[in-house]
């Protein structure tokens, strides 16, 4: 038989090939998505309110009660608009990763490891506990507006919200790992110095107390990075997944992908939250004029703070799952933020 007979046809080849089809859940997610911003724009469109800033814009929006059962519905959304399109965006990206991983019988990392995604998300509401009591009874940088005022109502929806914080920036980050962008960002493996990952975590420790020594804004500048330097040398001490092992094997990708995507969820973020009737507001009075120089809410100088955001809660949450060995699905690769 010739070389030719043994070949088979391309077209014939082709056809057996199972098609890499789109995923129901990134359609599903998109439309969650796409309905919630469309009910929060009827609601500010029918008020004909714009951003609140104030307890008085926030007043006048709820002076204008919904009439029928369609903006009752836009209301409640408006209200609640971060945990259900932060809920929309996971499962929006849970399609994404399944797509990226084509024909591979290994799906997304949330079908994949569904005990590590859950204790991810309950991991993701204690980490934001962390920052909000920092907050709230120390630096005052941010403020809640127009949250619904019995406990209870509003329970599910930080619940909700919290729990996408970091598995959205993780998924995020991971979207980009998959899609090759920081695969050059490598070089040859060195070793730390022991002094150095000593010294990262006195640093870290001290940047980590200082917003609870000081209680103003300006510590915000530490908040969003403190628990970089005073955790991940830990992990590596201990031998769990860490930024800096990941250095010393010359790879930072991870670390960029984490960047990434702390910050593109930033963005999002910022951009869902800025017409909603439930929000938050920033006191960044240290920025002098360029407070005002905003994206929606947040002073752009602010952004920055997303880009080591992304990468803190991945090491807070590597730290966390020391307990949870055994009950969560290991981390299987390098390449792999969740």
């Amino acid at each position: 038989m010739s070389v030719a007979e043994a070949a088979p046809h391309p077209q014939l080849a082709e056809a057996g090939r199972p098609r890499v089809r789109i995923p129901k859940t990134l359609w599903i997610g998109l439309a969650i998505m796409l309905a919630c911003k469309s009910l929060l724009f009827y609601d500010v469109s029918r008020t004909d309110r714009g951003a609140l800033h104030t307890n008085e814009d926030l007043v006048r929006a709820l002076s204008a009660r919904p009439t029928d059962a369609f903006a009752r519905i836009a209301r409640y959304f408006a209200v609640n608009m971060t945990p259900f399109v932060w809920v929309g965006y996971l499962v929006f990206l849970e399609g994404v990763l399944t797509m990226q991983r084509g024909r591979s019988p290994i799906r997304s990392p949330i079908r994949s490891r569904p005990h590590h995604f859950v204790l991810l998300a309950l991991a993701s509401v204690t980490i934001w506990c962390v920052f909000d009591l920092i907050n709230f009874y120390s630096i005052d940088a941010w403020r809640y507006l127009g949250m619904p005022v019995h406990f209870w109502d509003r329970f599910w929806g930080y619940l909700l919200a919290f729990a996408t914080i970091v598995p959205g920036m993780l998924m995020s980050g991971q979207v980009f790992l998959n899609l090759g962008w920081f695969e050059r960002a490598r070089s040859p493996r060195w070793r730390m110095p022991r002094w150095v990952a000593v010294m990262s975590l006195v640093i870290g420790a001290a940047m980590a107390v200082w917003p609870l020594l000081h209680p103003d804004p300006i510590t915000n500048l530490t908040l969003w990075c403190g628990l970089v330097f005073m955790v991940d040398p830990i992990n590596l001490w201990l031998g769990r997944p860490s930024m800096f092992r990941d250095w010393q094997n010359g790879w930072y990708g991870r670390t960029l992908a984490a960047f990434a995507g702390g910050l593109l969820c930033g963005l999002l973020w910022e951009f869902w939250n800025y017409w909603a009737l439930a929000k938050w507001t920033y006191n960044l009075p240290f920025l002098g004029s360029l407070e005002h120089v905003r994206y929606f809410e947040m002073p752009v100088l602010g952004l920055l703070g997303f880009v080591p955001f992304g990468i803190e809660c991945w090491i807070m949450w590597q730290f966390m799952r020391i307990s949870l060995d055994g009950l969560a699905e290991p981390l299987p690769s390098e390449r792999d933020l969740i």
